[in-house]
């Protein structure tokens, strides 16, 4: 199990962390800091302000690992955020017990507290943090999928022709013209037909596509420039389409809506990993890959899931609901924005409602 899987793991369960490190921490500092004495793992402060700086490493077998832990703790003796500032190694127990000797016998001599914690009961808390984490409050949401969708604006394509033709309902024959160009396969119009279906615009009976309520207030509030232009795809969405889907995507319909499903699935990724490391590319750690596979309850591998959250991301941007801050490094920072906390809420919300509604007890009657 590699360090930050451990760390990641250690970091969502805190009480577990006091244990190990025998400080009752009251909040997180901060996570790979950069200094000009290196990059710490994390920092910890308690509710009297005392802080602890933690150097965290896995098994310590070899003598160059052992080492260059040692020149980092004492680098990290120049670095203090606080006037009462400790410094600690924290290892896997599983070091054999010469190295535990040297390891102690430095603590000692430099003042620098040694904890251990047991890696095998660490690999088990972390698949029972991701289980934990990903819950759904006892209700059985379907497992997002990945589709060739990139964003929801690719709605306006597919929608405008009631607008055009003037209709409330097409033929399959109707709804396929703005697709009749591009190439004779039906797979792209697929995708487009699932995401209108997902997000409640048409509904399909007897082989002809019916406008819901829902799709007439979307072509009522299509921009214009959509009808003047070879590729309505790239025309963005109006402010009241926005307010459309959004509606729709928090009134409670989940069966079937594997659109919806995916923007509710990403929203308690980004809470889950704090928006931390958003991949840039489709080759990233291995680790971040596990604990994503994790969460989303896939096997997807690293080209699948980067598109899988590049397009969840597109998504999110186009509603408002994330920030996404560019960095020059292989990963980008993404956050809620006071919306995306909103929607996220809504979502809890409505799933302990079903909840509580399917485990309503008779029992006091």
């Amino acid at each position: 199990m590699v360090e930050s899987l451990v760390q990641w793991t250690l970091l969502n369960n805190p009480s577990r962390l006091v244990h190990y490190l025998k400080f009752d921490f009251s909040k997180i500092i901060g996570q790979e800091i950069s200094t000009d004495h290196g990059r710490i793992d994390f920092l910890l402060s308690n509710k009297e302000n005392n802080h602890l700086l933690v150097e965290l490493e896995t098994i310590m077998n070899s003598k160059s690992k052992i080492d260059y832990c040692f020149t980092q703790i004492l680098n990290y003796k120049n670095v203090k955020f606080s006037e009462n500032t400790n410094y600690c190694i924290l290892y896997a127990d599983e070091t054999n017990l010469k190295n535990k000797k040297i390891i102690e016998k430095f603590g000692k001599e430099y003042q620098v507290l040694i904890q251990t914690y047991p890696l095998k009961k660490i690999k088990e808390l972390y698949s029972q943090t991701i289980e934990r984490l990903s819950l759904n409050v006892g209700l059985a949401l379907p497992s997002p999928k990945n589709y060739t969708i990139c964003y929801l604006r690719w709605l306006n394509k597919i929608m405008k022709t009631f607008a055009e033709l003037n209709k409330d309902s097409l033929s399959p024959n109707e709804i396929f013209i703005p697709f009749e160009n591009i190439n004779k396969s039906r797979t792209n119009f697929n995708c487009y037909e699932r995401l209108a279906l997902d997000f409640e615009l048409f509904e399909i009976k007897n082989s002809k596509y019916y406008l819901t309520d829902f799709g007439k207030i979307f072509v009522n509030n299509i921009s214009p420039y959509v009808y003047i232009t070879n590729n309505a795809s790239s025309i963005n969405l109006s402010n009241e389409q926005k307010r459309l889907l959004l509606k729709i995507i928090t009134n409670g319909n989940w069966e079937n809506k594997i659109h919806k499903v995916n923007i509710y699935w990403f929203l308690r990724f980004i809470e889950i990993t704090r928006g931390n490391w958003f991949p840039k590319q489709d080759r990233f750690d291995q680790d971040k890959l596990d604990i994503a596979r994790g969460i989303f309850d896939v096997s997807y591998n690293e080209r699948t899931m980067y598109e899988f959250l590049n397009w969840c991301s597109n998504y999110c941007l186009e509603l408002g609901l994330i920030e996404r801050i560019k960095s020059t490094t292989n990963y980008d920072q993404v956050f809620l924005t006071p919306l995306g906390v909103e929607i996220n809420n809504i979502f809890s919300l409505d799933l302990i409602l079903k909840k509580s509604r399917m485990n309503l007890s008779f029992k006091f009657l």
